[in-house]
């Protein structure tokens, strides 16, 4: 009787976790169809006047800073969505929902962010020589692709 009990609770739990992995796909799924609904602009954005720039276009720019690097050469590098202390707003409904680094023209990073919980910052240890040219693109949902560019 006890093997047969050890069966049934088995298959139990068998059918438990194949139910449960049918369904979270689903919620995943309709989750990320509403995000992709609020993702709305995804036109290259640029400066109407690039020696003045607006505070709108600030909030919209990456800030890329360099700061130590590691004993295998990979430098620090932060991420920081905004300029000169103007920080881009996160939102249920606005917000930085991804980062690509590129390094000389080469695609080295690539982060997605959820809508509300998170602001639009990051860090990542990249391999850097003198002279590198680092690209970050970030897309703000609503407002488009921004970029902004360092020489190391």
């Amino acid at each position: 009787m006890n093997r047969r009990n050890a069966f049934k609770k088995i298959g139990l739990a068998s059918l438990a976790l194949g139910t449960s992995g049918i369904l979270l796909p689903g919620i995943a799924n309709a989750q990320e169809e509403k995000v992709k609904k609020l993702i709305i602009n995804r036109q290259r954005m640029s400066f109407a006047d690039p020696d003045n720039p607006t505070d709108f276009e600030l909030k919209h720019t990456p800030e890329i800073t360099f700061m130590e690097a590691d004993g295998n050469g990979f430098t620090r590098m932060k991420i920081h969505l905004g300029s000169n202390g103007i920080v881009h707003p996160t939102e249920e409904n606005h917000w930085i929902d991804y980062l690509k680094i590129y390094k000389n023209e080469d695609l080295v990073a690539f982060t997605e962010f959820e809508n509300g919980p998170i602001r639009g910052y990051a860090e990542y240890f990249v391999k850097l020589s003198k002279g590198d040219l680092v690209l970050v693109e970030a897309g703000c949902n609503l407002h488009g692709i921004w970029t902004n560019t360092a020489t190391f």
